[in-house]
């Protein structure tokens, strides 16, 4: 049967990508190019084709009450009042949504769960779509202990977003809890850096930040300490924040007109993006390494774009590895054939993989 897929945002810098990932990979699928900018909703449709445009406002209560047939939803702009998320779960609709930052994910975890809905309700609002949490989790899956497990990132200062990115990592000068030692433990904002080696050869100092993963990546991989870390292509500029952070002075600062933790990168048209995942544990008795690269040329929007049709395609049955119904996170429902599944997309859009010590 013939899917019918909404992607409400999808006019956007990730959005419009994922919709032409969909059609490129799932021609047969129905598209709705959803949101308030009918304008550009229409002229994408007409692009890619089997497509039609959709008005939507999610701020509004009952936004699809004018759509009908839908299989799945994939939103690509924040949803601050859950308008769209409770109309899905209502009426049974399959729905994933990338773009919510720690609080908002929380509480679409807990709407879902109250809900009880027959659909899946895939929440990877993690980096690059959760993406890098599925290859992290593939690296430890099959270990007896996990001890250490750290995901560090190189940002090209040149790459571009869309506006929903630029006010991230607004809350990048507050200590948070993640897992190290054993225990959930305060760290503090930017702390615990070190030097990274990154798949392009660039060596770059990363620091501790806060998102979904910090959390995932200890609970899914049962690690003892488990860490997400950020590093920029040139300069040092998060260097000079955790120092302004220390003075008191990066909360000030974020109060001017235009300012955002992200604004002081200018993002360009491009660039490259590149990650690497660290695991340590132990197998049969004897102490693992592991180690996975994830090199994008097209950069980071398209890794978020790939990450998203794979979530995209387990929320809407679109492959051989669906969700069940009920609320998720990328890791749920972890399976070698899952990870293949990713590995593949990635192959076919031009992302560098790479695993060592398996």
């Amino acid at each position: 049967m013939t899917k019918r897929v909404l992607l409400a945002g999808g006019y956007g810098v990730v959005g419009a990508q994922v919709a032409r990932l969909v059609r490129k990979h799932h021609p047969d699928v129905e598209i709705l190019i959803a949101g308030r900018r009918a304008e550009e909703a229409a002229k994408l449709a007409a692009e890619i084709g089997r497509a039609e445009a959709a008005a939507i406002d999610v701020a509004k209560p009952s936004p699809l009450r004018a759509v009908e047939h839908i299989d799945a939803v994939g939103v690509f702009i924040h949803e601050y009042e859950d308008h769209l998320l409770n109309e899905a779960a209502r009426r049974g609709i399959a729905y994933m949504d990338i773009t919510r930052g720690l609080d908002a994910q929380l509480r679409g975890l807990a709407a879902a769960a109250l809900h009880a809905p027959t659909a899946p309700m895939l929440f990877t609002s993690h980096w690059m779509a959760g993406g890098p949490a599925i290859v992290a989790k593939r690296l430890a899956h099959d270990l007896d202990e996990v001890d250490r497990l750290d995901m560090s990132i190189l940002y090209y200062t040149g790459d571009k977003m869309g506006p929903d990115s630029a006010s991230a990592g607004a809350g990048m000068s507050q200590g948070f809890t993640a897992r190290v030692d054993g225990a959930w433990q305060k760290v503090g904002p930017l702390s615990d850096d070190r030097d990274v080696r990154f798949p392009s050869g660039a060596v770059r100092p990363v620091y501790r930040m806060n998102m979904g993963d910090v959390v995932t990546l200890a609970l899914a991989n049962g690690a003892r300490q488990a860490g997400v870390r950020l590093g920029l292509d040139k300069g040092n500029s998060l260097g000079s924040m955790r120092r302004l952070i220390k003075l008191g002075l990066w909360d000030l600062l974020m109060k001017l007109p235009g300012m955002n933790a992200i604004a002081a990168t200018k993002p360009g048209p491009g660039a490259a993006h590149e990650i690497v995942i660290d695991v340590e544990g132990k197998a049969g008795g004897r102490k693992v390494t592991r180690r996975a690269t994830i090199f994008d040329p097209q950069g980071q929007s398209h890794l978020t774009a790939v990450g998203a049709l794979y979530g995209l395609e387990r929320t809407a049955g679109l492959g051989t590895v669906p969700l069940g119904p009920g609320a998720a996170l990328p890791e749920t429902g972890f399976s070698e054939e899952s990870f293949r599944r990713l590995a593949a997309l990635y192959e076919m859009e031009g992302v560098e993989l790479r695993l060592t010590g398996l």
